[in-house]
């Protein structure tokens, strides 16, 4: 009889820990897509006064500084970084810091952002796909509906701002699609590292590491724009290197800790919502219908891949 109870105690509390870790898991995600949703108006205020490679370089130096402050606090990996790991991590932080930042940074200069925000829906698309090749996840058929419901709502949130005239460049888009596709697959590349070592590790070395290899991209003219930031812009560049990297890299990271990758990607779909609607509040765009539409949709392909069983 006291077994049975012991047992049964048992399984109460693991049942406790899996509704904890869920409703944990639904906090840090909101909070995440909150903090990345307005991340992408604070890159569009910073462009004004910022070059794209000083923006990156600026963000990641004090990311940087960030990282070596919680460093010896939070920074010590589970087990000794093996070498044989290191070509992963050289490439996820290659793809994180340098191919991904400056890809999305000259972009916001040359694409509208409903033609951004439509082309960045396609990261999902590309984790999915990856998620099954690399990390052999399945991919069901209610995920499949909720990926292509996700680029139902991003091409009707973003109609209003898309813009494919002749006489526009093809570089601003490839921009966008480089980016989304660097995000991917750092995103998965990182995920045996993380079960490896632990999401804060491997958030602060590939932060500096890539911090390293922006290094090359230094110019004079980075202190000159600097020394010209105005208020407004420092306040934009602290935000985008304590609170979208620093903090949100290592949510970030804590999520694919937990999940399957896939399933995740979809989820992130409340990020351009988020956007869209810091938009409207801090730089005064415009509401219409198709955000009021394509916004509903995008939280409807969010709710089939959180409730999928697949």
């Amino acid at each position: 009889m006291a077994a049975k109870v012991k047992v049964n105690n048992s399984r109460l509390e693991m049942d406790r820990r899996s509704i904890w870790q869920k409703v944990s898991g639904y906090g840090i995600l909101l909070v995440l897509s909150t903090i990345w949703g307005i991340a992408f108006v604070a890159i569009r205020r910073a462009d004004f006064e910022l070059s794209p490679i000083n923006l990156a370089l600026l963000r990641w130096f004090v990311a940087s500084a960030g990282f070596l402050v919680i460093a010896p606090f939070i920074g010590k990996p589970k087990t000794k970084l093996e070498r044989k790991d290191l070509p992963r991590l050289l490439v996820i932080s290659l793809l994180n810091v340098p191919f991904y930042h400056l890809s999305l940074n000259f972009a916001e200069k040359t694409v509208s952002s409903g033609l951004a925000g439509f082309l960045t829906s396609l990261g999902p698309i590309f984790i999915a796909i990856f998620s099954a090749y690399f990390l052999k996840e399945k991919i069901g058929r209610r995920l499949i509906l909720a990926l292509t419901l996700g680029i139902i709502g991003a091409l009707v949130l973003s109609f209003p701002d898309l813009r494919f005239g002749s006489g526009e460049s093809i570089v601003g888009p490839l921009e966008v699609v480089l980016a989304a596709l660097s995000f991917a697959t750092f995103s998965v590349l990182s995920k045996p590292l993380v079960h490896k070592y632990g999401s804060a590790t491997v958030t602060i070395l590939a932060g500096l590491t890539g911090t390293i290899m922006l290094l090359p991209l230094f110019s004079p003219n980075f202190v000159t724009e600097v020394a010209t930031l105005s208020i407004t812009g420092w306040f934009s560049i602290l935000y985008l290197s304590l609170l979208s990297t620093v903090v949100g890299y290592l949510m970030f990271y804590t999520l694919v800790s937990r999940g399957a990758m896939s399933r995740l990607s979809i989820q992130l779909y409340l990020i351009p919502v988020i956007s869209v609607v810091g938009g409207i509040l801090l730089l005064h765009e415009s509401l219409t219908v198709s955000t009021i539409i394509g916004g509903a949709i995008l939280l409807l392909s969010i709710a089939f891949a959180t409730i999928s069983r697949n």
